[in-house]
C-alpha cells in the first residue's frame, strides 16, 4: 500500500516518469480494488481490459463514480507497478499486466 499519506489523500508513485501525485484516499483504494479483483479473475489483463472490468464491478455494485475511471485507473495502476504489485509484460506486442508473484 502507499508509503504517505496526509488526511483524505495518498501519495501515488509512477515509476515511468519519477513523478508522484496526491489523490483521495476512498477513490484510491476503489480503485485499487477494483483493479487487484480484476487481475485476480484473469490472470493477464491489457490496461484497456482493466479499465472494462473496473466499469463491469461499478456497474455490478451499483457504484456511481463521477470521475474519469480511465485516469483514475493508469494512476492508480502506475502506483501498483511501481511498488511491486503488479507486473508488466509484453506478449505479441500488447502490454498486459499481473500480479506479482
Amino acid at each position: 500500500m502507499p508509503a504517505k499519506t496526509t488526511p483524505g489523500k495518498i501519495e501515488c508513485l509512477n515509476a515511468t516518469t519519477g513523478g508522484r501525485m496526491k489523490i483521495d484516499k476512498t477513490t484510491y483504494d476503489l480503485i485499487y480494488k477494483a483493479i487487484y479483483q480484476s487481475l485476480q479473475k484473469d490472470k493477464l489483463l491489457s490496461y484497456t481490459e482493466i479499465v472494462a472490468s473496473i466499469e463491469d464491478q461499478f456497474k455490478k455494485q451499483k457504484i456511481k463514480f463521477t470521475g474519469s475511471i480511465g485516469w483514475y485507473a493508469v494512476t492508480v495502476k502506475k502506483d501498483m507497478e511501481a511498488r511491486g504489485i503488479i507486473s508488466l509484460s509484453t506478449e505479441k506486442g500488447r502490454k498486459l499486466h499481473r500480479l506479482s508473484k
